[in-house]
């Protein structure tokens, strides 16, 4: 199950199957911050962030966190994600549609870490 987050500009949560996030995520105006977890609460779970301009991606395994990567950037720099100022590396922020695309491939978690590059937290 995946438990979707929406700030729209006010709170609701839900939960939904795997097979329907893309439904899901069709009805959320673009202008929305989103929040979504596969398998919450467990040892390999996967958590998406995202805001009108950008996603980021971050798994748990193995009592680890991981960050999606994209290009090779550990400089910090500020992301506002449901309304909060975070820093987070360059390098893991990903295009908008990117952290929908990895957590449908989440299903398969092997092929998810074969497929990307992770860096630890």
């Amino acid at each position: 199950m995946v438990t979707v987050e929406v700030w729209d500009p006010s709170y609701r949560r839900s939960e939904v199957h795997l097979s329907e996030l893309p439904d899901v995520y069709r009805s959320i105006p673009s202008d929305a911050s989103l929040g979504l977890t596969l398998d919450d609460g467990e040892d390999d779970c996967v958590i998406v962030t995202v805001e009108p301009e950008f996603s980021t991606v971050t798994a748990l395994h193995y009592r680890t966190f991981y960050n999606l990567q994209l290009v090779d950037d550990p400089e910090q720099v500020e992301i506002m994600v449901a309304g909060e100022e975070i820093h987070w590396p360059r390098g893991c922020i990903l295009p908008r549609e990117t952290g929908i695309q990895v957590l449908l491939e989440a299903a398969d978690r092997d092929r998810m870490w074969s497929k990307h590059t992770w860096v630890e937290q």
